[in-house]
């Protein structure tokens, strides 16, 4: 479970991704609403508040994928040339995919998973407790 929150809040890799969880078809996309509520929307119809089916996901500073990154390479990563590469990444603007190929290349993404997979377990965890949603 840790492997697929991680990878779904990796997805969020940018200030502009917005993604949503849906009750009713128990999954995640970018949309405001489930598929099956856009297939029978009526567009005179005032949306709930609160909405008990939609959930907005957490945003890119929600997540902070930097300190998290930052973290696993300062405690983690004793390599000098791997750490400089890394840093390197984390100076760009957009660092999340950059980040995790730059591990795929170093052969350190499942050192990466098994150290920081619970901390986006936990913030995941935090989101959903919010939210009164169960996992």
């Amino acid at each position: 479970m840790a492997n697929g929150i991680m990878e779904l809040m990796l997805e969020i890799n940018n200030r502009m991704m917005t993604a949503f969880y849906h009750v009713d078809t128990d999954s995640f996309d970018n949309l405001p609403v489930s598929k099956n509520e856009l297939k029978n929307i009526d567009m005179n119809r005032k949306i709930s508040d609160p909405d008990y089916n939609n959930f907005r996901f957490l945003s890119f500073e929600e997540i902070n994928h930097k300190d998290i990154m930052s973290f696993y390479v300062r405690e983690v990563v004793y390599d000098k040339e791997q750490r400089k590469a890394l840093f390197n990444v984390l100076r760009r603007h957009n660092f999340v995919d950059a980040f995790v190929e730059k591990l795929k290349e170093l052969g350190l993404y499942d050192d990466f998973e098994m150290v920081c997979g619970d901390i986006y377990v936990q913030i995941f965890q935090e989101w959903a407790d919010e939210n009164g949603l169960n996992f």
